[in-house]
């Protein structure tokens, strides 16, 4: 068959895709020549609007991107991929750019795979579901007829509607929309805003986890107010405006604004979620449950019954139809299916009662099994947000990553993802020290050989637990727990478990009823959370020499570093911490002091540092001790070293007198009392 006649196929192809506005997914199978002949006659036949290829650079009228590239042209769009999966393959790009196909494009893969790598044999299977064209002909092309297309912004409007209604209507009613992507969400989101500031002067902000998750709600915002987009700030002439912030930065300064905008909410944290309904009355939240960077039904699960109880006047908005093409469309079913896009927690019943049984999963146990493999995943979706394609790829390739998973009545039903780290040699580390180098694939030991300066946790293999997920039902029975369990006894050859997350206060309760000790506190906080990130470890081996100087190395930091890196670290965490240091006990001196200033002697400046001794000794002591206000207000006052204006803000105290003399009862009841009685 001729390069022509081979370029009419797709050509009818192309012209039965625009029938049903519907896209096509085509694998070219053939000599590298007949590819490239057959893509310049294509070019030839028709024109393009706008042509990427992914990979390679062999098509003339296509603009070349490499796969990392095509992660960002999220919100574009084109009416035809061509993509070399030969070429160094990123999962989370391919992806992306089909989220940019519009109804009657075609996504053409130039694949001729090795199979040398698991990941290639899932793909290669998924692929023969595919039309596929070949020197010989086109093969495996379903019977297909015209469809009338829909109109894909009905929902998108009932969606801008409902978003000035929390705006005009009753307050405390909040609205959350769900989609998954390329449902024009973020759109609906920046065309609401556009109109509300138009011709008004009302001011909206948005936030959402990273200033970028909103480029396309601030894009669309500017098109309807024909304003260039500069900055994270948009302003009508009626004096209105849109405005971006982080989420933590939200609510430390708590702005005022007549509507407030939650973009990709999954990614915040439920506990700074529920604060925010809770401190603004006019709110709307939006987030993507499948698809790149989805979320599963993880959000709805634990949000919206909250909601349902805090404010029964919320509304809830499911946006189903697509922007680019029609629904039901082939493409967007095989990547779904392929790379397990819209993986969910299973539907079994599930009984709290049972036994469970635990097992490590090897990728052949993947490979025989989707059901198994989509099962494990659907749960990492569920517990993990921004759970993406790259994910699937290092979890069936890396060598590295072990699987685990605990089994109730044949289910999963909760799973943890490990990779090993460690075991560099004394040039590599002595590298990492002085700057010069930071090995890929070694998060923990690089750290704690950079940041603690001992190299004995990077000599030693260690296993890192990356994720851990456990069915929602399941949750706070003791599944994770015996999970981690069943890991530590199949770790043969590791001399310690390590995991690294966004610390908070039941997070790290969690970690340290399974005996991980932190080694490694972040001074940089996460934006969508106010989290700062931190390392724990638990040792493997009955004695682990550097663990117990670096628990020390985090405490004694921590004492530098409260007052100004950690500042807006949460109390109830830096109380938590300083509970693991080795204990000292008070100085009489400290004691007579602590009493005449509780008892309304001496000054809080000469005073505060004993106070600050006595709070360490007694929280290192051993002794039980729950968190409550007196010992926030104690923390914020002697080991963050806050001023009283600033405890004043912090506690709701009219000032200073009112915060000493809080200050004066807690010292009273928290020190003296546990002093005496230790």
């Amino acid at each position: 068959m001729s390069y022509l006649d081979s370029a009419q196929q797709l050509l009818s192809l192309i012209e039965t895709a625009k029938q049903r506005f519907h896209r096509f997914g085509v694998v070219l199978r053939g000599s590298d020549e007949w590819k490239q002949a057959t893509l310049e006659q294509l070019g030839e036949l028709t024109d393009f609007d706008r042509a990427l290829e992914i990979g390679s650079k062999t098509v003339s009228f296509a603009e070349s991107l490499s796969f990392k590239q095509a992660r960002k042209v999220l919100g574009q769009e084109s009416d035809l991929i061509v993509a070399d999966l030969n070429a160094e393959f990123d999962a989370d790009g391919l992806t992306a750019a089909c989220g940019t196909l519009k109804g009657g494009g075609l996504l053409l893969l130039k694949a001729e795979l090795s199979l040398d790598t698991p990941f290639d044999t899932w793909l290669s299977k998924a692929m023969e579901s595919l039309v596929e064209l070949s020197e010989a002909g086109i093969t495996n092309l379903a019977s297909y007829r015209g469809l009338d297309k829909v109109d894909p912004y009905a929902e998108q409007k009932e969606a801008i509607d409902a978003i000035h209604k929390v705006l005009n209507g009753h307050r405390k009613r909040p609205l959350v929309i769900t989609a998954d992507r390329g449902r024009g969400k973020s759109s609906a989101l920046g065309i609401a805003s556009a109109e509300i500031i138009r011709d008004n002067n009302k001011q909206v902000l948005v936030t959402a986890p990273n200033k970028s998750a909103v480029a396309t709600l601030f894009e669309r915002a500017g098109v309807e107010l024909d304003k260039p987009v500069s900055g994270s700030r948009l302003e009508s002439a009626s004096g209105g405006s849109i405005e971006y912030i982080a989420p933590d930065e939200l609510l430390r300064s708590l702005p005022n604004c007549d509507l407030l905008l939650v973009d990709e909410a999954s990614a915040i944290p439920l506990p700074l979620l529920k604060q925010i309904v809770t401190n603004y009355h006019r709110v709307c939240f939006s987030t993507t449950v499948h698809g790149y960077e989805g979320c599963g039904r993880g959000f709805s699960l634990k949000f919206e019954p909250w909601l349902e109880a805090n404010r029964p006047g919320w509304k809830a908005i499911r946006l189903a139809q697509p922007i680019r093409w029609n629904p039901d469309d082939s493409l967007e079913a095989w990547l779904f299916d392929t790379f397990l896009l819209d993986a969910e927690v299973g539907s079994t019943p599930i009984k709290s009662e049972s036994s469970f049984e635990f097992g490590k999963l090897t990728t052949e146990d993947f490979l025989n099994s989707r059901a198994l493999l989509s099962d494990c995943f659907g749960l990492l979706v569920n517990a993990h947000y921004q759970t993406a394609p790259n994910d699937l790829v290092q979890l069936l390739n890396d060598p590295k990553v072990s699987v685990y998973q605990a089994i109730q009545d044949s289910v999963c039903v909760g799973v943890v993802l490990a990779v090993e780290e460690g075991g560099l040699d004394s040039d590599t580390i002595r590298n990492v020290q002085l700057g010069k180098r930071r090995p890929v694939g070694h998060l923990v030991p690089v750290s704690l050989a950079n940041h603690i300066a001992i190299a004995e946790p990077a000599t030693q293999k260690s296993l890192r637990v990356m994720r851990i997920a456990v069915h929602p039902e399941l949750q706070g029975n003791g599944v994770g727990s015996a999970l981690l369990e069943y890991v530590s006894s199949q770790a043969d050859g590791f001399s310690y478990l390590s995991t690294s997350f966004g610390a908070t206060a039941e997070l790290f309760d969690f970690w340290n009823q399974n005996k991980f000790v932190c080694v490694r506190l972040g001074v940089k906080q996460d934006q969508a959370s106010g989290c700062f990130s931190t390392i724990l470890v638990k040792p493997l081996l009955s004695h682990l020499g550097w663990l117990g100087e670096a628990k020390e190395c985090v405490t004694q930091s921590l004492l530098d570093t409260a007052p100004d890196y950690h500042l807006r670290l949460q109390n109830d965490l830096l109380f938590r911490l300083l509970q693991q240091q080795q204990g000292q006990t008070t100085s009489t001196r400290d004691r007579n002091l602590i009493s005449n200033y509780a008892n309304g002697g001496n000054s809080f400046e000469t005073s505060r540092l004993a106070i600050a001794t006595a709070i360490e000794n007694l929280l290192s002591s051993g002794k039980e001790f729950s968190f409550d206000t007196d010992w926030g207000l104690l923390i914020s006052a002697c080991i963050k070293k806050m001023s009283w204006g600033e405890l004043a803000q912090e506690f709701g105290f009219t000032g200073k007198k009112q915060a000493e003399q809080a200050l004066r009862v807690a010292v009273s009841d928290r020190i003296i009392r546990n002093l005496q009685c230790k």
